[in-house]
């Protein structure tokens, strides 16, 4: 049990060290860009502006500085300049995307730009998180004395 408790212990401190834990106000914050897709209504974006402050999460152990962005998700051209402009002008921990397009090539995109900037994205759409396949490659073996038939999955092969 010991055993397992020193990778855990290393790993929340080094994370609490990159992450500034426990600063203070006007230290070291984990920004995090909450992205809404145009197709919602304004009203709701508005609102939930209004909601993504500072002091909505003081209850935190981290500072959590929200980043509240519109894009426009219908063009995937679009979509990929202003997310990238994102990028570009602020330093971003993680962004979560609102998707209310149902398409499977908002959830390429978002992956494709995850991949090249090494900022986690996750895309909520009416409630539910799209996950993409893992990246590395998942190799099985086959004993070849299994023969020819067995690697195929055709059973007994004499």
């Amino acid at each position: 049990m010991g055993g397992a408790l020193w990778p855990a212990l290393l790993l929340t401190s080094l994370l609490g060290a990159w992450a500034g834990l426990g600063a203070g106000p006007g230290e070291q914050a984990v920004t995090v860009a909450v992205v809404f897709g145009s197709s919602g209504p304004p009203q709701a974006q508005a609102q939930a502006r209004t909601r993504l402050t500072p002091q909505s999460f003081l209850d935190l152990p981290l500072e959590i500085q929200p980043l509240t962005v519109g894009v426009n998700n219908t063009n995937p051209s679009s979509l990929l300049t202003q997310i990238c402009a994102l990028l570009g002008a602020a330093r971003v921990h993680g962004i979560v995307f609102e998707d209310n397009v149902g398409t499977e090539a908002v959830a390429q995109i978002l992956d494709f730009i995850s991949s090249q900037t090494h900022v986690p994205i996750l895309s909520i759409s009416g409630g539910s998180a799209v996950v993409l396949t893992p990246k590395v490659p998942i190799q099985t073996h086959v004993p070849s004395s299994l023969g020819p038939g067995a690697r195929l999955g055709l059973g007994e092969q004499g």
